[in-house]
């Protein structure tokens, strides 16, 4: 692994390398404090042997956490979480689009992202929407060991 690669948000490399490690999800936790007794959590999730490469991107977007996974061969993890500060990260995809599968994912994540910060999950009906969806993106990624199977 080469780390001399300069990474910025002004080429295509971040959306390949997400292409290849990548995936967009979320998940939908109980918790009474909120509206209809659900709490949604969007993210955007990068896994990598080079943790320097995921401290590069965190520092890039300006948020998130990098984390080792335990229970793997040294895989790290950088985790973005978030309405207001994804917006970054959308531009960004939007600028320099997916070109696997993930794009699927990331369009409906973006739609689910839409819907949210414009409170349409607030009912019922919303609620169901966005379950609706989170199987989607979910069969889209094929949440594989590598993403995203700690928490699915």
């Amino acid at each position: 692994s080469n780390t001399a690669v300069s990474v910025t948000l002004k080429d295509a490399w971040l959306s390949g390398f997400t292409d290849a490690e990548g995936c967009f999800n979320l998940s939908i936790t109980s918790n009474a404090r909120y509206a209809l007794g659900n709490v949604i959590k969007m993210r955007y999730i990068l896994d990598q042997k080079n943790n320097t490469i995921l401290l590069i991107i965190r520092n890039l977007f300006g948020f998130g956490k990098v984390t080792f996974r335990s229970k793997t061969d040294g895989v790290y993890r950088y985790t973005a979480t978030g309405f207001k500060q994804m917006n970054d990260v959308i531009a960004y995809f939007k600028l320099f689009p997916l070109l696997t599968k993930k794009a699927q994912s990331f369009d409906k994540w973006l739609t689910i992202h839409k819907f949210v910060c414009n409170k349409l999950h607030l009912t019922e009906e919303g609620l169901a929407q966005v379950r609706a969806w989170q199987k989607q993106i979910n069969m889209e990624n094929g949440i594989t060991k590598k993403t995203g199977s700690a928490h699915p």
